[in-house]
């Protein structure tokens, strides 16, 4: 006995006496047991004392708790409030939010000193991380809910894309995107082990296989069509039926399946789809990007970032928006897909229809920049003045190789004279296109001095509008929904006709209300619209256009007194128009928390802004109670908008009086507003609905020659001018009048 407590004292603390259980009787009827057998209380009541077995333990395999941790790690990551520290932090570790590692990078810490922070490793305790706020969205939600399709909304990898797009990427891109890099990325070293990113997507059932599918290709597909679908069908069948063998060389394969899906969870707002979710998917497909990469076909990089962009455009991140779309844009110029020079000669079919690719990649990254820069007033990536690749042609993607086979080399492919899958599509790279010319001219510096004023731009920008309008009746499908619809392209339209002006104090009084009062309120009616379809998901940008079409609807109405004001202040549809503006905000802060300031401030504004002014009791200035709230909002308003106008516009109508008498100079009334706003020019369009339109109907960019204005050829006429050489409004888009 000596020899064994010495032993124990040299080894260590002597080993855990075993406890023993309560009897049988004594745990039926949960009473107090001593160890002794036969216990006081079965002697007491006769009864026989039968001791409990202990339960089996069983035999758990490391590999399983690994496989279990990193599963919690992934549930709590949806959580920031849940504590992550039980994750190991040697191989296999996970449970960080971004999928990919971030390189290194240094922050001033509260206290004044550095900290070396990564995107695994953030230098502080797992406490520490737990004590500090959270930048979540579900902070800021008054119930703290937390949904699938906000997940990480507060993550990086925005920038990483973005590091990744940098002409320095190449020698970070094996080690810092790499699976062997990032420990998010483990992978199990067993050849004969499930692939986890392949079981994801092999799990899923036909028919709900065939939903995203088909809501992918109608509500992303459909506005930017970089896939050629038929294409994409024949990965996701070869990643979906793959043998275990070719899984790991099929990975970038599966990036892609995994983000359509991904996407289209989100577009058809569905949190889950069996046992998988939207960020599930998300999550699969990020840790899959390291192989696309790897790919040397830049054309899939291009790709990869525009699939990312299409389900940023449906995340509520500003930042993340504009990151993504400056990082493709970026990259497409890298690759100098804007040249046509550098097309390679199309000898064969398949070298033409990997041009007809290469032009989509370009132009949908072209339409996401450039709805950026009207979206938020910024200037954009790549002028236009430096592009010379063509657009891509009008024909059916199933055919698309047909043609490709049956054109001779030397001759560029035809557009097909009817509607077409990708038709949709290059209406709005038109729109895209005129809004990128006049933003050309907004936004130059000396804007006010030499163009606020100029009626000669915005008469040739209207005259590419006509052209707009008449392209759209004569490729448009009178019965599609959603994006594809006539409503979806006519909202395009009035809200590029809203930022020909960008009404002010000293321009309100002119053309520049009226004319806004006319676009800002089409603008809402149809986006309600078109949003009452239920054909539409909800992006994040329609949120914030039409917010700014509210706020310059009411900003018009502040700014002018009742007796400057045309017919249409006095309009219906303006009230409908705030009306619309107000359900959809309220709408769409219920999926979005952080838009509840938008929906606020529009709240505030609305109330407190009069249609029409009391004569025996003007406003003079918003209350000190919506001012003070209002104010209290700006700081996440001014984060969330960017938009220079618009933010001028809250500022001007919370800061100062209204401008109702002796302010500003006094503008005259026009005499005739009914002949002044009458549209005169005749559409282009306005034919036959079965008729084969014109050799000048093709699918062309305006502005492509970048000539001096001239009025000659443009259809515009001396009806179309006010009696102070303005031009008028051109008129709704009528579509619902057409054949």
């Amino acid at each position: 006995m000596d020899d064994d407590r010495s032993s124990g004292s040299d080894h260590g603390p002597p080993a855990k006496r075993q406890r023993v259980l309560a009897c049988q009787r004594c745990r039926s009827r949960k009473q107090r047991c001593e160890e002794a057998r036969p216990c006081s209380n079965c002697v007491k009541s006769g009864e026989e004392c039968q001791p409990t077995a202990p339960a089996p333990r069983l035999h758990v395999e490391s590999e399983y708790v690994r496989v279990l941790e990193e599963r919690i790690a992934e549930l709590e990551s949806l959580d920031p409030q849940q504590s992550q520290d039980h994750i190991r932090t040697s191989n296999g570790a996970i449970g960080h939010e971004n999928q990919v590692r971030l390189p290194a990078r240094t922050e001033r810490s509260s206290n004044g000193t550095h900290a070396d922070v990564a995107s695994g490793a953030t230098g502080v305790s797992p406490e520490e991380q737990r004590r500090r706020p959270s930048r979540s969205i579900a902070d800021s939600s008054p119930n703290n809910t937390y949904t699938a399709e906000e997940e990480d909304d507060s993550g990086m990898d925005h920038l990483i894309f973005g590091l990744v797009a940098s002409p320095s990427a190449a020698r970070i891109e094996q080690s810092v995107l790499s699976s062997e890099a990032s420990p998010n990325l483990h992978q199990p070293p067993s050849s004969d082990r499930e692939f986890r990113p392949y079981a994801s997507v092999a799990s899923i059932p036909p028919e709900l296989e065939d939903l995203l599918l088909e809501a992918y290709r109608e509500r992303a597909q459909a506005q930017y069509p970089f896939f050629h679908w038929d294409t994409f069908l024949q990965w996701h069948a070869e990643w979906r039926d793959c043998p275990p063998a070719e899984q790991r060389s099929r990975s970038w394969q599966g990036f892609f399946v995994n983000l359509v899906y991904a996407t289209s969870l989100i577009l058809l707002r569905r949190p889950s789809i069996g046992r998988s979710d939207a960020q599930m998917f998300y999550r699969t497909g990020i840790s899959l990007l390291p192989s696309v990469l790897q790919k040397p076909d830049k054309i899939l990089h291009i790709q990869a970032y525009l699939l990312l962009a299409m389900r940023a455009l449906h995340q509520s991140s500003t930042e993340r928006i504009i990151s993504l779309a400056s990082t493709t844009m970026r990259y497409c110029v890298q690759q100098q897909l804007h040249l046509a020079d550098t097309e390679p000669i199309p000898i064969e079919p398949s070298i033409r229809l990997q041009n007809q690719v290469r032009r989509r990649c370009f132009w949908c990254a072209y339409k996401l920049d450039r709805l950026v820069m009207s979206s938020f007033d910024l200037p954009p990536s790549i002028p236009d003045a430096m592009i010379t690749s063509q657009t891509f042609a009008n024909i059916d993607d199933k055919d698309l190789l047909q043609a490709a086979m049956d054109t001779p080399p030397e001759t560029p492919l035809e557009d097909s004279p009817f509607y077409t899958c990708v038709s949709s599509s290059l209406h709005i790279l038109q729109c895209r296109r005129i809004q990128s010319e006049i933003c050309a001219i907004t936004l130059r510096w000396d804007y006010n001095i030499h163009y606020e004023n100029s009626p000669e731009w915005r008469i040739r920008i209207l005259a590419e509008l006509e052209n707009y309008k008449a392209r759209v009746q004569s490729f448009s499908h009178p019965q599609s929904k959603g994006y594809t619809s006539q409503r979806w392209l006519a909202m395009i339209y009035h809200y590029t006709l809203l930022i020909l002006y960008r009404p002010s104090k000293q321009s309100v009084l002119g053309p520049a209300g009226d004319w806004s009062v006319q676009a800002s309120s089409q603008a809402c009616l149809m986006f309600r619209k078109t949003q009452m379809d239920r054909q539409i998901a909800q992006p994040w940008l329609g949120l914030l256009v039409q917010f700014q079409s509210g706020i310059t609807l009411l900003y018009c109405f502040w700014a002018t007194p009742p007796e400057h004001r045309t017919d249409n202040y006095d309009s219906l549809d303006v009230l409908d128009a705030l009306r619309a503006c107000s359900n959809i905000l309220a709408i769409m802060a219920d999926r979005w928390a952080k838009a509840d300031c938008l929906r606020d401030v529009f709240e505030l504004l609305a109330r407190e802004i009069p249609p029409v002014d009391r004569p025996n009791r003007p406003p003079t200035r918003l209350s000190e109670k919506t001012i003070a709230a209002i104010y209290e909002k700006l700081p996440q308003v001014r984060e969330l908008i960017v938009h220079r106008s618009i933010l001028r516009m809250i500022e001007e109508m919370v800061s100062e009086d209204f401008p109702r008498s002796g302010g500003l100079a006094q503008i005259a009334r026009p005499s005739s507003v009914s002949g002044i706003l009458a549209t005169s020019v005749t559409p282009l369009g306005n034919r036959s609905g079965n008729a084969t339109p014109s050799a000048s109907m093709a699918f062309q960019l305006p502005f492509s020659t970048q000539q001096p204005f001239s009025f000659e050829g443009t259809n515009v006429d001396l009806q179309d001018f006010s009696a102070d050489g303005l031009p008028t409004f051109p008129g709704m888009f009528d579509f619902e009048t057409w054949a």
